[in-house]
């Protein structure tokens, strides 16, 4: 599989269940996810429904190298299902696809990152957060390979935190050296993504219920908390009206374009937008059945 020469989909394998569905199942291992290439016709990128998806790889469902590490969990007696869910997708700068994986069962939330190199996966309990039944809600590979994320402290809900994810352990720092912003309690914000210029976007939505693409500057931190600042840029504009529902994902191409997945009215399936990162103006490129989208970092030679 050459990952670098599509906009890549992910989304859950509903269709590969799970036999084992007990608590310990779920927590040690990722569930099965297919790849999805969201391929453009040349010179049509701009015409709705051009898109031709194709299912490129299925991952199956892996088991964590580190069955032993100890997480911030606590029961949950308001779930009596387990649910799944596909919260972040980023690539780095070899190419692997890396996935967070979140599930929520009775026991507590568990989340899990899982490795993919277009042939073989691997997987890791993610530990070390500040309180139990945290949920990884983004993930983002910024330069050097580090990673960052958004972890709810609620279990999906504001209030949010940015944090570092250690690639090799999977520990969570929350005091990282890379002065990540410290984010508002009634702020959600999500879809963290690399621009080409090496700066960090992302989206906010907030009590007036109107997503917003905001920058994130670890340059120029505040003077009092050290900390990196919130930038605020446009609104996101569908159907000449303010989007007032957040992203499910937002990815930029190696040559800077900007695509976004969502549902501003609530279909079936998702949609892919084209984003004006100066007017913020979404323009529908087609339906996309997939969770998560994201670009390779490689250039196409």
């Amino acid at each position: 599989m050459e990952i670098s020469k599509s906009l890549i989909g992910a989304r859950l394998n509903n269709k590969q269940s799970t036999i084992k569905i007990g608590s310990t199942y779920l927590a040690n291992n990722t569930p099965a996810i297919s790849l999805i290439s969201l391929d453009f016709p040349t010179g049509k990128r701009e015409l709705i429904n051009q898109i031709r998806p194709k299912t490129i790889n299925e991952i199956v469902p892996t088991t964590v190298d580190n069955t032993d590490t100890k997480t911030e969990i606590a029961n949950l007696a308001a779930y009596t299902q387990p649910i799944e869910r596909l919260t972040g997708l980023t690539t780095l700068s070899d190419d692997r696809l890396v996935f967070v994986t979140t599930v929520s069962t009775q026991k507590g939330h568990h989340n899990n990152l899982l490795f993919f190199d277009g042939k073989s996966s691997k997987s890791k309990k993610l530990s070390g957060f500040q309180k139990c039944n945290c949920t990884v809600e983004n993930l983002l590979a910024i330069a050097g390979d580090k990673l960052i994320a958004v972890v709810s402290l609620a279990g999906g809900i504001p209030p949010f935190e940015l944090v570092e994810i250690d690639l090799k352990n999977g520990k969570v720092t929350s005091d990282s050296d890379l002065g990540l912003p410290q984010l508002p309690p009634n702020i959600r914000l999500s879809n963290l993504t690399l621009g080409p210029d090496g700066k960090i976007y992302a989206t906010t939505l907030g009590m007036e219920g109107v997503t917003r693409l905001v920058q994130l500057d670890l340059d120029n931190r505040s003077m009092v908390t050290g900390k990196g600042k919130i930038l605020s840029l446009s609104p996101l504009i569908f159907d000449k009206k303010l989007l007032q529902q957040d992203l499910f994902s937002l990815t930029f191409s190696p040559s800077g374009e900007v695509y976004a997945l969502a549902n501003p009215q609530y279909e079936e399936a998702n949609s892919l937008f084209s984003v004006d990162l100066d007017a913020g103006k979404m323009t529908l490129l087609s339906k996309a059945e997939v969770d998560k989208i994201t670009f390779s970092r490689k250039k196409d030679k």
